[in-house]
């Protein structure tokens, strides 16, 4: 019997923390995957305001600053910076992957527990083959880290890597930029804390190899780790794709719409690093691999715990990674993901639901690709599938998605999803693009092409009866050929409109179609009306609607406000009272003017998921991720969310079905002109001018209030925007309270 009394606590605590992750993970169901959430107690890391975590890193005595002064500066800016990748919404604790890799940390600290002690493991769900440390003691890693790797061993040598950086307190660089992260994308956040100086990346690469080889593990899966790295632009796997993937017993799309050549991969290792803080990967490479000679006595280990344990959690990483594309906006690469784990999970109820939404967010944003050729390379195999749809047009492109989407809900009856994406996609299908179903064929492109043969052919039966006599055999028989290529050639680019023959000869989808258009026009003759109306009677007839309202429908006056953001700035810096103030008047001011039009607001803050519980933090994250989406989106149109189900059973459980995202913005840098003032006072038919008219003109000008407010939704992603921006005046609470009042007015519309 092991003498588990002979193992320290702390390793211990980490396998029985281990083992039970791995207990409840071999349970999942891929094929009805859901996406990875915080589980367990809220951690002091998330649980702790961050004045609280500067009094305690004071406490601790182990900074070494001139004075206090300067300590609490750079623990309030670390630590702020840290709050907000931590309350972003891609951060997640207690899940599998974190357990994972912190029980991957254990074995490679296993002589060093006291160091292990003061570490903290936490996972981002981002793209990005990422991870890095902290000075507070966190390591973050990503999914598109763990995506990407073939092994432990390669995972070991990142976390050896990152551990170094902690140990050597090369973390207090990543915080040398002075913009805050809060403002910046995810993608961006994630970058900004990763960056050490050349010499760092280097000492922290030779430590981790002592560390590594101390372990057992393999010098092949070592050297292979600079591959991930310097291919994880790349999807998670390179396969070809298929030229009739699209294909099915009504759709047709002839090869030579895929006649485009694939972009060769033009990855480098020795790439120019001159302006870059890592060195490039072969002096990355190059380094270790003279250091791995100075190593004897090489173990073979890829790797020390389970591995089926680590490539069932790779498989979690390849499906959230499509979740995590559609949000970023980079639909080919969703695209060409569920194309690859379709040959994993033929039929997955999942990749079907994400092939679906992708669909829709390719309609939803008019079927623009700006999003992928920003965010990642389109290089290899997936260049194929970017050239297809960047090069067809919207109809052809709008076409395939109403295939693809209609067959999924055939496939999936009575399923409120796939009920839902169609209802969305046909929606925009007769909205945005105004299609006409006469536009389409009543039969299939292989009868269409028969159908040309067969009439070419009767053709040339009538000209060899009729003319049979005319003529040499040489003439007869170009004429023959000739009109057969004539007559049976049709235009074969033309696939989309046999693409849904049979749809439009669906009765019920003829009565769903007319029944959007409907509505639509409908929709648009009762804005125009509202519209013509004076305020008072606007007003009175949304009184009138708002007390008509079902118990059912009264969730429509209940709106969730996340996160209400008031940014301040101005030449001279602005105090923190000013910004709290500002704060609490701020969202005092959208909950009165909400009230007044007889809304019911309830305003959630990363203040208040504070004092909550890990559920508060998983609503939180996931409205957080909406609202990615929708800039990624960055189109105007509706946005269906990638966690429309999630967002639902929120929103349900709090009996709404609005949320609000809203901010203002407001700046003051006065653009004076010393030489006018100077001038002006000397010359005196000036100072009129200078006094009167130039300072007050200039200190106008260098004030900028922009408010932005999105209403969206929940049950069918429609979504309302109202921006006002570049407008001359203060952040006072008289400038921006008239906006709300107008913006709450127009919801009425919503």
């Amino acid at each position: 019997m092991t003498k588990l009394h002979l193992i320290p606590k702390l390793i211990r605590i980490s396998v029985l923390i281990f083992l039970t992750s791995f207990f409840s993970f071999s349970q999942r169901d891929f094929n009805n995957y859901q996406t990875l959430l915080s589980k367990g107690n809220m951690p002091a890391d998330f649980s702790t305001p961050v004045s609280q975590k500067i009094a305690n890193d004071l406490a601790s005595n182990k900074l070494t600053f001139k004075t206090k002064t300067d300590a609490q500066k750079y623990l309030k800016e670390i630590h702020e910076r840290l709050d907000n990748v931590l309350y972003s919404g891609s951060v997640i604790y207690g899940d599998e992957i974190s357990t994972y890799v912190q029980q991957v940390a254990a074995n490679l600290l296993k002589d060093d527990p006291e160091l292990f002690k003061e570490l903290r493991f936490y996972t981002i769900k981002s793209n990005e083959t990422n991870a890095f440390s902290t000075s507070p003691g966190i390591i973050f890693v990503t999914t598109g880290l763990i995506a990407q790797l073939s092994s432990e061993a390669q995972l070991a040598f990142v976390l050896s890597h990152e551990i170094a950086h902690y140990e050597k307190k090369h973390t207090h660089e990543e915080y040398l930029n002075s913009q805050k992260v809060g403002e910046i994308k995810r993608r961006e956040q994630i970058l900004k804390l990763s960056q050490f100086s050349k010499e760092k990346e280097l000492e922290a690469d030779q430590l981790a190899l002592s560390r590594y080889h101390k372990m057992g593990y393999s010098k092949e899966e070592l050297l292979g780790t600079f591959d991930v790295l310097m291919y994880s632009y790349l999807p998670f796997d390179e396969l070809t794709f298929p030229k009739d993937y699209f294909n099915t017993a009504y759709m047709y799309i002839p090869e030579e719409s895929f006649n485009y050549e694939i972009k060769p991969i033009t990855a480098e290792e020795d790439y120019n690093d001159t302006y870059s803080s890592h060195p490039n990967i072969k002096k990355r490479k190059d380094a270790v691999q003279k250091s791995v000679s100075e190593y004897t006595n090489w173990g073979n280990a890829s790797f020390k715990l389970d591995d089926k344990l680590f490539f069932e959690l790779r498989t979690v990483c390849r499906l959230e990674s499509i979740r995590l594309d559609v949000i970023d906006g980079n639909m080919i690469s969703a695209l060409y993901s569920i194309f690859l784990m379709e040959k994993e999970f033929p039929g997955s109820f999942y990749l079907d639901k994400m092939k679906a939404i992708t669909w829709l967010s390719l309609q939803q944003q008019a079927f623009k690709l700006e999003g992928d050729s920003q965010n990642y390379k389109v290089e290899g195999e997936s260049s194929l599938l970017y050239n297809f749809l960047r090069r067809a047009n919207i109809f052809e492109a709008a076409t395939i998605g109403m295939r693809i989407i209609y067959d999924l809900r055939a496939k999936h009856p009575g399923d409120t999803f796939f009920e839902d994406t169609y209802k969305n996609y046909l929606d925009g299908f007769v909205q945005y693009y105004n299609v006409s179903l006469t536009a389409y064929q009543p039969f299939t492109y292989q009868q269409a092409a028969q159908n040309a043969l067969n009439k070419a052919n009767d053709t040339v039966v009538k000209k060899e009866t009729t003319n049979l006599s005319e003529g040499s055999k040489y003439s007869r028989i170009k004429e023959k050929r000739t009109t057969i290529q004539s007559s049976a050639a049709f235009d074969s680019t033309e696939f989309s409109i046999y693409a849904i023959s049979d749809i439009i000869r669906d009765s019920s989808f003829i009565s769903d179609f007319k029944t959007m258009k409907a509505h639509n026009d409908s929709v648009k003759e009762s804005v125009t009306l509202f519209n013509s109306l004076s305020k008072r009677e606007q007003e009175k007839l949304w009184k009138t609607y708002i007390a008509s309202l079902s118990k059912e429908e009264a969730s429509f006056k209940k709106i969730l406000i996340v996160e209400p953001i008031i940014s301040l700035s101005s030449k001279n810096g602005v105090a923190e009272w000013e910004i709290k103030s500002a704060e609490k008047t701020y969202q005092k001011t959208l909950v009165t003017n909400a009230q007044k039009l007889g809304f019911e607001p309830v305003i959630m803050t990363k203040d208040s998921i504070l004092k909550g519980t890990t559920d508060d933090f998983n609503e939180y994250s996931t409205y957080l991720a909406y609202i990615e989406q929708i800039n990624s989106a960055n189109n105007g149109n509706d946005c269906f969310s990638i966690d429309y189900e999630l967002i639902n059973q929120f929103t349900e459980a709090r009996g709404i079905s609005q949320i609000l995202f809203t901010r203002i913005d407001y700046s003051y840098f006065p653009d004076f002109n010393p030489i006018a003032i100077i001038f002006g006072t000397i010359v005196a038919p000036l100072i009129p001018y200078i006094y009167f008219v130039y300072i007050p003109q200039t200190i106008k000008e260098g004030k900028n209030l922009t408010m932005y407010s999105m209403m969206i939704n929940t049950k069918n992603g429609k979504n309302y925007s109202y921006i006002k921006n570049n407008i001359q005046k203060s952040a006072a609470v008289e400038n921006y309270a008239p906006y709300y009042r107008d913006f709450f007015n127009l919801i009425k519309q919503f």
